[in-house]
């Protein structure tokens, strides 16, 4: 069978993953369209100059083309890291091995690139899940056992005020005892969440009305702490099917997030659009996004991964069950919530929510 003239570089085109050939001085003679994406650098720019004046010569993937060339075996590296040209560090496998003429000589190299960035995100929804399944399961138990006891605590702080009478001595002590009793029980309605399955009320939603409520329910707050509120919104959006309730849920929890990040003071921006790329691996899905966007001083590198996850937060004071039950609901309405931070200049988180053409 003869293949068509061309067959083989429209194969290699077609490829998912970074394709990078070298010849025997370390030239790179072949950069596919996936190399183009991976390393942000077109082929035009690619061919014909060194790999590692390309790459960098501290590179792992240039210190394993090296290696091929000079021992002329395969090399395998199951889990690396990239350093891309706008300083993210993605996770990546390579495999590495020679380009032989008929005789056995090494006449070049070729690496296979793997970007592994969603399949580390999908493991992470895992762990996630089987840690919320864990807790949702520790959460019910608790509730059982807590509940009953601290309804009968409530009903006998709330005897105690009807018995003590208005102006007794003993009135703001009971009026703390009762606004405690409703926290704890607070506290136990959020555990929960994280454990049973949330109902939607579906309807579509106005996402700029309903950020626009949300606003203006944080305008005292943002004023006192010289924050200021900026909207850009995208009017030929449409609207969204949606829980509004769980939505406002979510977004007055970002919105509460971005002004305590900044006690200095500094701008809060909020942003509706069509996204350009999606966190989703098909990204053909019609998705909007609202973006909260702060100018605070950013989350440790060390919490960004876990940021999402029950008890993990940045405050001084609370539980970390803000952002958990955020990305619960977001899920829930078959969309997906992303963060981006850097220390010292901001951090901004992105819901994607699907809507139907």
């Amino acid at each position: 069978m003869t293949l068509p003239a061309g067959y083989y570089e429209r194969l290699i085109a077609s490829l998912p993953d970074a394709v990078v050939a070298v010849d025997r001085t370390g030239q790179i003679i072949l950069w596919n369209p996936a190399a183009e994406a991976l390393f942000d650098r077109s082929a035009t720019r690619a061919l014909g100059r060194p790999v590692g004046e390309l790459l960098g010569p501290g590179s792992q993937i240039v210190r394993d083309i090296r290696g091929v060339l000079a021992s002329g075996e395969s090399r395998l590296l199951a889990d690396g890291e990239l350093e891309r040209r706008d300083g993210r560090t993605l996770p990546v496998s390579l495999v590495a091995s020679p380009l032989l003429s008929h005789d056995g000589a090494v006449t070049g190299a070729v690496a296979i690139v793997r970007d592994l960035s969603r399949l580390k995100q999908l493991e992470d929804e895992v762990r996630r899940g089987e840690r919320l399944s864990a807790l949702g399961g520790m959460a019910v138990g608790i509730a059982h056992e807590i509940r009953n006891p601290l309804g009968a605590i409530r009903g006998a702080a709330q005897l105690l005020r009807r018995e003590a009478g208005p102006g007794s001595p003993w009135e703001h002590h009971v009026e703390v005892m009762l606004r405690e009793i409703d926290r704890v029980n607070r506290i136990m309605e959020q555990l929960l969440d994280l454990a049973r399955p949330i109902p939607l009320n579906l309807v579509l939603v106005n996402l700029a009305q309903l950020l626009d409520r949300i606003l203006l329910l944080h305008e005292d707050a943002g004023r006192q702490q010289s924050v200021r509120m900026v909207r850009h919104y995208d009017p030929s959006l449409p609207p969204v099917p949606g829980d509004e309730d769980r939505l406002a849920q979510v977004f007055l929890n970002l919105v509460r997030n971005g002004i305590e990040a900044m006690p200095g003071g500094g701008t809060l921006t909020i942003v509706t659009r069509l996204p350009l790329t999606s966190p989703f691996e098909t990204a053909h899905r019609p998705l909007v996004e609202v973006q909260v966007r702060d100018e605070g001083e950013g989350i440790a590198p060390e919490l960004l991964e876990r940021v999402f996850d029950p008890f993990v937060t940045t405050k001084a004071q609370g539980l970390g069950l803000g952002l958990a039950i955020a990305h619960r609901i977001i899920e829930e309405h078959q969309g997906a919530i992303t963060v981006e931070s850097q220390p010292g200049k901001g951090t901004a988180f992105s819901c994607f929510l699907p809507f139907k053409r």
